[in-house]
């Protein structure tokens, strides 16, 4: 059963639906949201689909950076956590990093970044902040290969690649053969705590390993395969 209808949901529904497992896959997703109603809007599903199925595995998604930073998504997102762990008789929660897909949030870094150097638009980004960015395909598969691997317990996605905001603008500059004098970007400093790129769990080890998914690399490929 798959709950939602942006990017994760429409990729699970293609790939792995099943009836004994909940995906709750709807909700907020901006993390610069501060509307009390769209976090009460989530917070009332999630707590009814908790309430009519308790009794199979539910799975929910959270934010690698939940513990790194301070403002209304994120309190929001812990509490919704704590609902599941709070009411879910077995479930897993992911936490996970940006995600890239075919299809997704307009708020999403990536789709920012691609935005402002395609059009050529001035845009700022901070000099040692680090992002790090997921296939959805990668996510489904790594949830299904957690199937019966996790239970009651909280999973770090952790970045496969954690590179620099700037790093990420270069992959897509050179994408759309955007020339340095031609890219409108502006390069400030910031302290940001990124004690987050370690968070990795074990068991998304084993998953890259036993799928030979390699960093180096890895994250110009994915946004290669998504940008257009």
């Amino acid at each position: 059963m798959i709950i939602g209808n942006g990017l994760i949901a429409k990729s699970f529904l293609k790939k792995y639906n099943k009836d004994n497992i909940v995906i709750f896959a709807s909700g907020v997703s901006n993390s610069q949201e501060d509307n009390l109603k769209n976090f009460k809007r989530e917070k009332d599903l999630l707590l009814n689909t908790l309430e009519t199925h308790q009794e199979i595995k539910f799975i929910y998604f959270s934010t690698i950076l939940i513990d790194y930073k301070n403002n209304p998504y994120y309190w929001h997102k812990k509490e919704m956590e704590d609902l599941v762990k709070l009411h879910a008789k077995d479930y897993t929660i992911f936490r996970v990093p940006q995600l890239i897909g075919s299809c997704g949030n307009n708020n999403n870094l990536i789709n920012y970044l691609v935005g402002k150097i395609r059009s050529g638009e001035s845009f700022e980004v901070y000099s040692n902040l680090k992002r790090a960015v997921v296939d959805i395909e990668d996510l489904v598969n790594f949830v299904m290969y957690c199937e019966d691997k996790t239970s009651c317990e909280t999973v770090y996605v952790g970045g496969i690649e954690p590179l620099s905001v700037v790093d990420l603008s270069k992959i897509i500059q050179y994408f759309f053969n955007v020339s340095d004098s031609s890219l409108k970007m502006k390069i400030k400093d910031t302290n940001e705590d990124d004690r987050w790129t370690s968070l990795t769990s074990p068991i998304f080890k084993d998953y890259l390993s036993e799928f030979g998914i390699e960093s180096k690399g890895y994250t110009q490929k994915i946004i290669e395969k998504y940008i257009k």
